[in-house]
């Protein structure tokens, strides 16, 4: 990430002009020198011989374990004119071990004081100003060197002790990108008509942008206490008592304002790491709730949004749940949430869905704000589902922290997986544990068979492999073998062993093993034995499950696991337990005759068993393996169970709706990789229009629907799979119509309305479809007044817009409507829903005409998502692919330090399916790597997935064609 670690050039405003002149002085006499180790004294020593030596710590990524942080105090001084900012930082620290002569801390894109920079000795009756021979950066040693380390070289080696370094910097506010310290706006709308550009900065540190706002030691392991100032000059003309500022503390008094000058000190931290310190200044108004406990403690809970009412009355719903969540996590980890406060911001502008600082969570607007009145029930659940995720992190992740990245899982996989016990406790009628398969399981699975996976905990040597390290393996594969875990130890024990775990890691670091040790404590089962083999080899096994019925009343189970993998292996693709698993298996099955039963677990050492057998004292019909989805692993079957299964699926003999999710979900990816033939696969779906659940029939059309767009290029297959989807939800339309048939259906109701809904208009292919026309009646009544119909079609809103779209007329009427209510929209989440659909039209002018249009400065949610919009759409792919080369750099520019976004624009080209696009976007991938940034991992996983398409259309695209020219349809 070469732009961001050039020297930024400080605009210096009047404000801070005196602030900073020593600075600027000493980078223009250095570079005159020429002498990049200059400290500002001129010793007359001719610069070659005191270079010093050119090998040293500096040489590792990571900072030397015999210097530890124990405090921070940082101030900062910032120009709200120009955004830029002064600081000193100055870090207590504790020398342990040997004797050492360098300081190293994490710097980049900062104008450092060098010859400000002073080291202390502490201890005794007054500090010790030691010596400094020589400041340099690291890559003024070695220029390939991108660890980001300022090195400060004390005269003579140090003995163990406390010492303390002062640095004074300056730096820019980030106005570009989304990352460190960074500027975020909107425009506000005035009562004239007229509007105003409306600024927040904020920052955003995870994984290693601290060290971009300020010299830190950037690690995990680094944790210290803070104590922060922070001081604004704003510009004549605002009024700076609309303005406030908050951190993770509170602040120790009130906020000072004189004249133009807003200024706040804050109380010190618990120890923390960098990653997680945040302060945000805003013209926010909040809303406060107060979260009492048995003891009448209690804890200051605020939600900051803009001060439009809108804005302000969509916070209430954060605040009514926080409470609860928070409450529900007290009694799951047996520790109490440790600080006064917890405040909650929506920032108009965010990188990802939020983060979790510590006692001031950020997040993005749609992550944190619901409008009861015109906001959908999935806004709702994804408000709630971010708020339990980052409040799971005030525990996994704040009070014990991964002792470095490699176990990012630890802080991201937890709170996947904890967040579904907070949105439970906050809305106990969702029953949203039954979701936790068809969205964290089938999610991680996906990824996780591809070649090009990971393992669960992997070293890093970079910060752009670090930033790749946010994937899915580290959320759904991390929370679903927690889930694992909890389901073979059982629910109490695996609690009580992570209270144990919290509790012997407080406001300290751990690895895996520790939390493996905790766990074994209360475990009837060697945890640490079974999981390293989940987390130290990437992917998952398949089990295959036969039965011998030839004793009567009597049933033998044989099982026997082998890797599940989609394409071919990497040629150094290899794995310490040569890709077997410890397995706990259980399996529903049917009794002759009889009822159905569920198994206990029976565990298939990897170390001892070839294969398992288990015996049952009664004659079954068929097994379903993996009861409940509870586990990471696929079940494959004989031929005549297969065809049980599917007659009981039919039937409904399968009581849960999870078993019959997994069920359909792993004879789908069986029949990928050649274990099931595929129109075995396709024809257990032809009951479909009889299933009334919401997560079977969605897993059903996921399948239906992935399927048939291998065989797009055949006109009458393709065309059969639309008639076949549109039979499929015909049933599900006519029953659910448009409209909630009570005030407290289930949240499963208007899932499965805006599902059947949405893709029956798709697949209907006929504007004069009675229900395609209610939703165009639907958008026109919209479009002449939105405020009032939003309310009217807010769970089918999405439906709405993209079948407005999808049947508009060739002067691209709704679509010409639907980009000016884009462009006067405030609210997040509908702007999104309005670029979903906009994406879908047929016209490629107006395509590109938006694409275009989206790199304006006040383009709305985010230039990146357009383009990935547009990719969604099969009609689409080549010109998005077109669009994402010609637009690269402007692109990159924005996005490659920020993994998630890089990521999603790297993996566009991922549906292609010939060897020609397969060398086409890996020429152009090679062109890139300067600048590709923290998508170089994605790269590597979209050319994979290329390569499995192209497989799958020579292993597949025949029987698939066949069986959709041939299905029979009404």
């Amino acid at each position: 990430m070469l732009n961001r670690r050039k020297k930024i050039g400080i605009a210096i405003g009047a404000g801070v002009a005196a602030a900073i002149a020593l600075i600027v002085i000493v980078v223009v006499s250095t570079n005159k020198k020429g002498d990049p180790d200059n400290d500002g004294k001129d010793d007359g020593k001719d610069d070659k011989d005191d270079i010093g030596p050119l090998d040293g710590p500096w040489d590792n990524i990571r900072l030397p374990e015999n210097i530890k942080a124990k405090a921070y105090k940082l101030s900062l001084h910032i120009n709200w004119e120009h955004m830029n900012y002064t600081g000193t930082q100055e870090v207590t620290m504790d020398v342990t071990g040997e004797e050492t002569k360098y300081f190293l801390i994490h710097t980049v894109g900062l104008v450092i004081d060098k010859a400000a920079t002073t080291l202390h000795k502490l201890g005794g009756k007054s500090d010790e100003e030691l010596t400094i021979k020589r400041t340099f950066m690291d890559t003024e040693k070695k220029p390939e060197l991108r660890h980001d380390f300022y090195v400060v070289e004390s005269e003579e080696a140090v003995a163990a002790g406390s010492y303390k370094m002062k640095i004074s910097f300056a730096g820019q506010v980030q106005t570009e990108k989304l990352t460190g310290m960074y500027r975020s706006k909107y425009e506000r709308k005035l009562q004239d008509g007229g509007t105003e550009m409306i600024y927040q900065v904020s920052t955003d540190f995870e994984p290693v942008d601290a060290r971009s706002a300020f010299p830190c030691f950037d690690e995990p392991a680094q944790k210290a206490k803070w104590t922060t100032d922070i001081k604004v000059t704003f510009p004549a003309g605002i009024d700076i008592h609309e303005y406030n500022i908050i951190s993770n503390m509170p602040l120790k008094e009130d906020l000072s304002r004189e004249g133009q000058v807003l200024s706040g000190s804050f109380m010190e931290s618990v120890p923390m790491s960098t990653y997680l310190v945040c302060f945000a200044v805003s013209d926010f108004l909040y809303k406060e709730a107060t979260y009492t406990r048995d003891d009448d403690s209690t804890v200051t809970m605020r939600v900051y949004a803009r001060r439009e009412q809108e804005f302000q009355d969509s916070a209430d719903y954060a605040l009514e749940v926080t409470p609860d969540i928070i409450k529900e996590y007290e009694k799951f980890y047996k520790v109490p949430y440790p600080l006064p406060k917890l405040d909650q911001i929506a920032l108009p502008e965010f990188n990802s869905g939020a983060m979790e600082n510590w006692g001031i969570i950020t997040y993005r607007e749609s992550s944190l704000l619901y409008n009861p009145t015109t906001s959908s029930t999935a806004e709702k659940q994804r408000v709630c589902a971010v708020i339990a995720h980052e409040a799971a992190h005030q525990w996994f992740g704040n009070i014990v922290t991964m002792a470095w990245w490699n176990d990012l899982w630890l802080n991201e996989g937890f709170a996947s997986f904890v967040e579904y016990y907070g949105i439970d406790a906050a809305e106990p009628d969702w029953n949203i544990l039954d979701f936790f398969y068809p969205d964290e399981m089938t999610t991680a699975m996906n990824f996780d068979s591809s070649p090009s996976s990971h393992p669960i905990s992997v070293q890093v040597s970079s910060p752009e492999e670090l930033s790749g390290l946010f994937d899915t393996i580290s959320y759904r594969k991390g929370s679903s073998i927690n889930w694992m875990m909890m389901k073979f130890m059982g629910d109490d024990k695996f609690a009580d062993g992570l209270a144990q775990y919290i509790a012997d890691f407080q406001y300290g670091n751990a690895a895996m093993v520790d939390l493996f040790d905790s766990l074994n404590k209360v475990a009837n089962v060697n945890v640490t034995k079974v999981m390293l083999t989940w987390t130290l080899q990437m992917g998952f096994p398949y089990v295959t499950a036969s039965l011998d019925t030839s004793i009567p009343g009597s049933t033998t189970i044989t099982l026997e696991q082998d890797r599940f993998i989609v394409g071919e292996a990497k040629d150094d693709d290899t794995s310490e337990f040569d890709y077997k698993w410890h397995i706990p298996f259980s399996y529903v099955y049917k009794v002759k005759d009889g009822d159905v039963k569920t198994s206990d677990i029976h565990w298939i050492w990897s170390d001892n068993d070839t294969s398992k057998t288990v015996t049952v004292n009664e004659e079954i019909e068929w097994i379903k393996g993996n009861a409940d989805g509870n586990f990471y692993y696929l079940v494959n079957y004989e031929d005549d169970n297969l065809a049980a299964l599917a007659t009981a699926l039919e039937a409904g003999e399968l009581p849960k709706a999870t078993d019959k999710t997994s069920l359909v979900y792993d004879v789908f990816r069986l029949a990928e990789t050649n274990h099931v033939e595929y129109d075995k696969a396709l024809d257990m779906t032809k009951y479909a229009k009889t299933e009334t659940e919401y997560v079977v029939l969605s897993r059903i059309l996921s399948e239906v629907l992935s399927a048939g767009d291998g065989v797009k290029s055949d006109d009458t297959a393709y065309g059969n799979l639309w008639k076949y989807v549109a039979e499929m939800l015909k049933p599900r339309v006519d029953d659910m119509g448009w409209d909630p048939k009570s005030d407290n259906e289930p949240i499963t109701a208007p899932k499965m309305r805006d599902m059947a809904l949405r893709n029956y208009c798709k697949a209907v292919q006929d504007k004069t479809d009675t229900t395609v026309q209610e939703a165009l009646t639907k958008f026109t009544e919209f479009v002449a007044d939105p405020k009032t119909k939003k309310s009217e079609i807010k769970d089918v809103f999405t439906t709405v817009m993209r079948t407005a779209i999808i049947y508009d007329d060739d002067s691209n009427t709704n679509w010409n409507s639907m980009w000016q209510l884009l462009q006067d929209s405030d609210w997040e989440a509908d702007q999104r829903i309005y670029i979903a659909a906009l994406a879908r039209s047929k016209n490629e002018t107006v395509l590109r005409k938006m694409i275009e249009d989206s790199f304006a400065e006040d383009a709305k949610a985010g230039t990146w998502r357009y383009l990935y919009y547009v990719s969604y759409h099969g009609d689409h792919y080549d010109l998005a692919w077109e669009l994402l080369q010609d637009n690269w750099d402007e692109y990159a520019v924005k996005y490659n330090t920020t993994s998630f976004t890089m990521g999603y624009l790297v993996e566009i080209p991922e549906v292609f399916d010939t060897q020609e696009k397969y060398n086409e976007v890996a020429a152009f991938f090679k062109s890139k790597e300067s600048n590709i940034g923290t998508g170089l991992k994605t790269v590597e996983e979209t050319l994979s997935k290329i390569k499995s398409n192209i497989k799958w259309k020579a292993d597949h695209f025949e029987n698939v064609k066949t069986w959709f020219t041939n299905v029979e349809l009404e």
